[in-house]
């Protein structure tokens, strides 16, 4: 029972540590964390970009065909910070949803969408939801 008792309370002030100064046992989530705020911030950008191309008149066709090699490459680039194991997981699950380790192609986005390029342009910038909120409590919302 005091093995209990001392574990709720120190377990928060433990996990607190963590999340204020990366050090201590939750560590690898609030670097996963920062990592996901980091590929966040990268699709906001693409947002924004997304607008400025409308904006000077592009086709949906060609915005989709910069955007979405531009999610994997936002992928690989914050994946570069993360643990090997923590990628290999990801690249495992993308290449058996994509067939490709860093995302869907432009040629699957096509299939997934039913060839509808608005659409294809919409989902480059979207994230996972399950991984998104995994993360709220370091997020800065």
């Amino acid at each position: 029972m005091r093995r209990l008792v001392v574990t709720l309370l120190l377990l928060p002030g433990l996990f607190g540590l963590s999340l204020w100064t990366g050090i201590g046992p939750a560590d690898d989530w609030v670097n996963n964390c920062q990592v996901r705020q980091s590929y966040l911030d990268r699709l906001e950008a693409m947002e924004v970009d997304i607008n400025r191309l409308r904006v000077q008149g592009r086709s949906e066709q060609e915005i989709a065909r910069l955007m979405v090699p531009r999610r994997n490459e936002a992928k690989a680039l914050v994946r570069s910070k993360m643990k090997a194991k923590d990628v290999r997981k990801l690249e495992e699950r993308n290449r058996a949803r994509y067939g490709n380790p860093q995302g869907p192609s432009i040629e699957w986005m096509w299939a997934r969408h039913g060839g509808n390029w608005h659409d294809i342009v919409e989902a480059s910038t979207e994230s996972n939801a399950f991984y998104d909120i995994s993360c709220i409590p370091w997020f800065d919302i």
